[in-house]
């Protein structure tokens, strides 16, 4: 495991990609901290007269998912491509040490990303007098969430030996999840309104998610298509039936879309607060999804 983790380091930072992204990534988040404010209080720190990392923690979930997606595209695409995949699956070791020491890997690199961003405390520091309760617990949670997207990332990549196809989906998928919490709001209103719909909504659409993901580990197209026909289905037929508004119904999926919602856990983590539900939560994901590409290797492995 540590020979391949090496090796992955080094494919990092031997080349310019790895100095690349890490420099991208920086430049964006100064870009868009400086700039952008979320609160629409109108201007940006210098005109507010305002100094915080509340900017930069509020856009990262976003460049996250399209930067990270960059970081994990090559961990497995890259060997597929250059013909070392096979190599990799014939190495005496168990496949999820080989996995291990990619992720880890990468997990530095994300570490490194972030490092590179070290600026903003320091400007914090030195022009006042910062809480650094929520900055540390800003840190963290960019830290846990990026490792989530990476997980998400490797998995991709180890289906595909396209680099580009690897980041195009993985980033569908992680701006997905960040996009869930910015759609809370429709959700408690479809709630309200159609109760059993937003419930059905809810409940199928993430188990229809591991039947695809199941379907592509499996690389059975019929599974997949099954998975998704069925779905649909489920979840047009709901308007079909007169559905009344249930207060305790409603209640449950708003609810239930909080415990989902990767940003609503992210916003709890941030403001510097022990949250074991948005620690398990995304622990989960990344747990999830490097089992999940062990199981995939295992099935190439062996086939």
């Amino acid at each position: 495991m540590i020979a391949i983790f090496r090796r992955e380091m080094r494919g990092y930072f031997d080349s310019l990609m790895g100095v690349g992204v890490i420099g991208a990534f920086v430049v964006l988040m100064m870009l868009l901290s400086l700039l952008l404010d979320p609160l629409n209080q109108g201007g940006d720190w210098f005109k507010r007269g305002e100094l915080s990392m509340r900017t930069f923690f509020g856009v990262f979930p976003w460049v996250a998912a399209v930067v990270v997606p960059a970081v994990s595209m090559r961990l497995w695409a890259e060997d597929r491509r250059q013909a070392t995949f096979e190599l990799l699956m014939t190495l005496p070791i168990p496949t999820w040490q080989v996995a291990l020491g990619k992720y880890l890997a990468g997990l530095v690199f994300l570490a490194a990303m972030l490092a590179g961003t070290a600026a903003f405390p320091l400007m914090l520091a030195n022009f006042g007098q910062p809480d650094w309760g929520p900055v540390l617990g800003g840190y963290v949670a960019c830290f846990l969430l990026g490792a989530a997207f990476l997980a998400i990332g490797m998995f991709l990549s180890g289906l595909t030996e396209n680099q580009a196809l690897a980041f195009f989906v993985a980033m569908l998928v992680c701006l997905g999840l960040v996009g869930l919490g910015e759609l809370r709001t429709f959700f408690g209103d479809l709630a309200r309104a159609r109760p059993t719909a937003a419930l059905v909504h809810l409940t199928s659409l993430p188990v229809v998610g591991l039947a695809v993901l199941a379907a592509a580990v499996s690389r059975d197209k019929a599974v997949g298509a099954g998975s998704v026909a069925v779905g649909l289905a489920v979840n047009a037929l709901t308007y079909l039936f007169d559905d009344q508004p249930s207060p305790p119904k409603s209640e449950a999926v708003v609810a239930a879309l909080g415990q989902i919602s990767v940003l609503d856990h992210f916003r709890e983590i941030e403001r510097g607060v022990v949250y074991t539900n948005g620690l398990v939560f995304i622990a989960s994901l990344v747990v999830l999804f490097v089992v999940l590409n062990v199981w995939s290797l295992e099935s190439r492995r062996h086939s």
